[in-house]
């Protein structure tokens, strides 16, 4: 829903109302300019508009238990509303005079908890206890966090207060000594909303536009779901969840982004539930079918066809590509196909041609001929290992420096549907255009039967030391990479829609992934040489960049996707041409910088190897893969699909008691007796409320 007015929303709640029935009815909206307006959601009218309250910007609009409504702007001017104030039948919720007090000025962030106002200002923390003072208590937040963008609590963990940052981190604090606890990296992207919903679950809205749901309960956070809210930034998120005492069937979380515009959301993720639970009976209304894939990786470092012909490095090509007897799908993923690591090597890569180079259109040109050349090879090649008519390609694609070529056997051919690719850069700029990115990832995805499937080929960034600018450009690919959604049931994972690429049933990453082994070249060599091969590669995996970050970041992206046991020596980086280790005046460190990932269910893994061809730097890779790829029965589907409304029921109608209970145990403007009357009153029988929700 757009927001008409010029001036941007700062803040929004819903507000407590002197009739619990109308809980829920009431937006409070906290505008740029210090304006303040009331809505009338189920309406859709504006009830009250006030601009001599506040003279700052509005930034936080928050209930005090069921009782009040309070107003803060970025003086530290907070406005205290009585209920009656927003029971708005009668009259004007903003005709009247609202107490007031002063907090904590130019703050960013607000979170109220038990007894606690809790507030921060980017670089500290400070709480004030309720009835407010006039002296809080203040902490300052250390150089190695960002600034604070929002502050949050989860009823799960008691005394707790999580606090979002701009550089992509959550950190967590106890609510009593206000001491840091935790820091988790959770993304690249700068946090530019939070909000806890319901008892475990986090909502994180980013500064790219996407919103992520956590559930905060293991010590490595589950994303629950993940997509696209907005084209600008998520600049603020708030819940209401009184809908769940009234005759209403979903918690409303409200997102708004940098532009003004507003958005509604199921804070139940009722569709989510309701597919999790419909999955747990795939196997009921599914027959499945084996296949075999067979994924093969090589940075070639520039090299050309031709330079293969009639070598050894030839044989050992063929052999990369027939590393299993009958596969039904071969990936190839290349990178460097030509060299873009230094301005120097592009122009040189780009241009050392007879032809006159003059546009970017003479460089595509150029590009293309090269990818050209290497799809000739791969097809010559595929059809000398299993027959001229054995497989057909079923897609390309290309990024300056990578090329991806899908085959698949001629009698799958009809059983393929929605193929397409996508490409992701991540590297530098050529000519002032993102056209040749040297870093980057192609990611091509189809359907096979009733199965989605997801090849990602990639280059990270590239440097000993440049782990997190790795862990950026994975996240960056799997991220932004988007395809075309789609709405087919039971084919796509985790709520997803297809346009991502781990809403897929079945994906594959590999490519120049350039994580080290955090060693002295020395050491690795050394090791390298002891005859004893098992306990060295042991030694050396400890010391695995992609490994460690699976065991000390528990929400590094590439952490859903498993890798086969290495049991070959490190890929990366020969002197091309021959069997010796870097021996250049840079002597880099031996590693495993090429590898193949896979994530998915019924995945088993048939082989990991190197292949033994010298003309790059790099040592191709393959890996075999049987999996499962299933037929779906829409009958036997349908029919266990009608018995999920009924768990549904159940399943709401413990959340509705729950609420209810802390609903009433919250109403402090009356008795205890008195809050029950009235909810008596409103006829509010929780079973009769889950069934009303059906009828």
């Amino acid at each position: 829903m757009p927001n008409d007015n010029n001036d941007k929303v700062r803040s929004m709640a819903f507000a407590p109302c002197r009739n619990p029935a109308n809980e829920g009815h009431y937006l409070w909206v906290g505008m740029q300019d210090g304006m303040l307006m009331v809505l009338d959601a189920s309406r859709q009218m504006i009830l009250g508009k006030r601009a001599n309250f506040h003279s700052a910007p509005v930034q936080f609009i928050m209930r005090h238990k069921n009782t009040e409504v309070w107003t803060i702007d970025e003086s530290g001017s907070l406005k205290i509303w009585p209920a009656l104030a927003v029971d708005c039948d009668q009259h004007d919720p903003l005709d009247l005079n609202p107490g007031k007090c002063q907090v904590t000025s130019k703050a960013v962030a607000a979170v109220k908890v038990d007894s606690c106002l809790f507030m921060s200002s980017g670089r500290t923390l400070e709480y004030h206890t309720i009835p407010l003072s006039q002296n809080p208590v203040r902490k300052r937040i250390p150089n190695d966090l960002g600034n604070i963008t929002q502050l949050a609590a989860v009823p799960y963990h008691y005394h707790r207060i999580f606090a979002s940052h701009d550089n992509g981190k959550i950190s967590i604090w106890d609510s009593e000594s206000i001491e840091r606890l935790q820091v988790i990296t959770v993304s690249m992207y700068g946090i530019s909303a939070m909000v806890g919903v319901g008892d475990y679950y986090l909502w994180v809205g980013y500064n790219t536009g996407m919103i992520y749901v956590y559930d905060t309960r293991p010590e490595q956070w589950l994303v629950v779901k993940v997509w696209k809210a907005h084209t600008s930034a998520v600049s603020c998120m708030v819940v209401d969840d009184t809908g769940l005492i009234l005759d209403r069937s979903t918690v409303q979380v409200v997102s708004t982004d940098s532009s003004g515009n507003i958005a509604y959301w199921d804070g139940l993720l009722t569709d989510d539930w309701q597919e999790q639970r419909l999955h747990a009976h795939v196997r009921e209304y599914c027959d499945y079918r084996d296949i075999e894939v067979m994924i093969c990786s090589w940075n070639i470092d520039a090299t050309k066809p031709e330079k293969l012909a009639n070598t050894d490095d030839d044989i050992k090509l063929h052999e990369w590509l027939k590393g299993m007897k009958n596969p039904d799908i071969i990936v190839v993923g290349m990178q460097e196909i030509v060299d873009l690591e230094s301005k120097k090597q592009t122009a040189r890569s780009l241009f050392a041609s007879r032809k006159k180079i003059e546009t970017l259109q003479d460089a595509d040109e150029l590009l293309t001929h090269r990818y050209s050349l290497w799809h000739d090879y791969l097809v010559q090649a595929v059809a000398q290992n299993y027959g001229e008519h054995a497989y057909i390609v079923k897609k390309t694609d290309q990024l300056v420096g990578l090329f991806s070529c899908i085959f698949v056997k001629s009698s799958l051919g009809s059983r393929i549907s929605n193929c397409e690719s996508t490409l992701v850069k991540t590297g530098m700029k050529v000519m002032n255009r993102s056209l040749h990115g040297n870093k980057g990832g192609i990611a091509v995805r189809f359907l096979l039967d009733d199965t989605s499937l997801c090849f990602v080929n990639c280059h990270l960034a590239a440097g000993q030391s440049h782990i997190q600018q790795r862990n950026a450009d994975a996240e960056g690919i799997l991220q932004t990479t988007a395809f075309s959604a789609h709405e087919t049931p039971d084919i796509f994972t985790n709520g997803g829609d297809g346009s991502l690429v781990l809403d897929h049933e079945v994906c594959f990453l590999s490519g120049d992934l350039n994580y080290r082994i955090g060693m002295s070249r020395e050491d690795v060599i050394r090791e390298l040489k002891n005859p004893d091969q098992q306990a060295a590669r042991e030694r050396l995996m400890a010391e695995d960049q992609l490994l460690k970050q699976r065991h000390t970041n528990p929400l590094f992206k590439l952490l859903t996707f498993q890798e086969p046991l290495i049991e070959f020596n490190p890929t990366y980086k020969y002197d091309p041409g021959t069997n010796c280790y870097d021996s250049s005046d840079k002597k880099r460190v031996p590693a495993w910088c090429d590898r193949i990932l896979y994530h998915g269910e019924s995945i088993q893994n048939l082989y990991y190897r190197r292949h033994e061809v010298l003309a790059s730097d790099h040592r191709p890779i393959s890996a075999g893969y049987s999996l499962e790829v299933k037929y779906i029965d829409y009958g036997k589907r349908d029919a266990i699909q009608k018995k999920i409304p009924e768990a549904w029921r159940k399943h709401l109608l413990e959340i509705v008691k729950s609420r209810k209970t802390l609903y009433v145990a919250d109403y402090d403007a009356c008795s205890l007796s008195e809050a029950h009357s009235r909810l008596e009153a409103n006829q509010w029988n929780v079973q009769q409320t889950v069934e009303d929700l059906y009828e």
